[in-house]
């Protein structure tokens, strides 16, 4: 799929509730009319390809023209991406399988594949065990992922059957959070995302965000808040969410959101710096990483990973400056070789 074509899906895909109200807060926040706002909304999707979401990350309302060239959009990062993480190893990535074989020292925990093995062999994976996190090996963002709670299954072979039919191969032991990321919101995982590109034998990380639910789904990216963290684990930015709110404290449980702080975050760097050199024909990925008593584990990484949460303006050291801008500093001349 080529950019104008992204861009046609895009627009088909539009949510007119979301656009209007997008433009609403954004005129609000910098004392310009909905209607004005609108406008350069569509001036900036056609020129640059910039949705009305990353209108709102990106801040585009507030850039130079000069500024908003250093700044991933949709018209850009297929080709960014195409050049930077070759085709054929991407399903190193894209088959969870597969990937948490060649991460395993990472991972951390059990799996099974169910392509592999039966109703019997299912039993023997889950017997002692509480819960189990089952995957579509080939999904995203927390989609076609479902929580088991082996007391309740007491049909091994309906089980199997259950999830073969969900495409719900990869089954996973449950990682058990550090006590002090689980309180942040105990009903999912929260992730820390870190985005690192490879160039020259060298990993550089470009950007990070803790996320978090603000529901009760058990998978993050259902709704969430980020908050960028230093090397020490506390926090650099508020916690904030897609349309720029901020929160002081846990719509669900109340938890203070003003004072983190998250264990093992140096040792999540080190842990993507060395695990981004396993595979170096994918230069460009997002992981997304979990806390345990015991250390940082990966959960997942993603070789076509959102642009959205790397150059959120309230996310960014600079958000004058794009992640495209980011990218060119590291790759120096090589950037004249990528046909934006």
């Amino acid at each position: 799929m080529n950019s104008n074509s992204l861009l046609r899906k895009k627009l088909k895909a539009m949510d007119f509730e979301k656009f209007n109200m997008l433009a609403k807060q954004i005129g609000e926040r910098n004392n310009k009319s909905t209607l004005f706002i609108k406008v350069d909304m569509f001036f900036n999707f056609l020129k640059y390809g910039i949705g009305y979401t990353d209108y709102l990350k990106s801040d585009y309302i507030n850039l130079t023209k000069k500024e908003k060239k250093t700044f991933l959009t949709t018209k850009n990062y297929f080709n960014l991406i195409a050049y930077l993480n070759d085709r054929r190893y991407r399903v190193l990535f894209t088959d969870k399988v597969i990937f948490n074989k060649i991460f395993n020292k990472y991972i951390k925990r059990d799996f099974i594949d169910l392509r592999h093995t039966d109703a019997k062999g299912l039993g023997e994976f889950i017997k002692g065990k509480e819960t189990v996190f089952c995957k579509a090996v080939d999904d995203f963002g927390g989609h076609n992922m479902s929580k088991i709670v082996v007391a309740e299954e007491n049909d091994l072979q309906k089980l199997y059957d259950r999830l073969c039919e969900k495409g719900q191969y990869l089954i996973e032991d449950t990682i058990i959070e550090h006590k002090d990321v689980s309180r942040l919101n105990p009903y999912a995982v929260n992730s820390f995302r870190i985005v690192t590109l490879l160039n020259d034998g060298k990993v550089h990380i470009l950007n990070n965000a803790l996320r978090i639910n603000l529901d009760t789904e058990v998978s993050i990216g259902c709704s969430d808040a980020y908050m960028k963290l230093n090397e020490d684990g506390t926090g650099t930015t508020p916690f904030v969410d897609d349309i720029a709110n901020v929160y002081k404290t846990h719509p669900l449980t109340g938890e203070d959101l003003t004072n983190v702080k998250v264990p093992f975050v140096k040792e999540a760097f080190e842990m993507v710096k060395e695990a981004a050199l396993l595979v170096p024909q994918i230069r460009y990925v997002g992981w997304d990483i979990a806390f345990t008593e015991n250390g940082p584990v990966l959960v997942e990484g993603n070789e076509y990973p959102s642009y959205g949460l790397v150059q959120y303006y309230l996310l960014s050291d600079n958000p004058k400056k794009g992640h495209l801008g980011q990218i060119a500093d590291i790759l120096g001349d090589e950037m004249k070789d990528i046909k934006l």
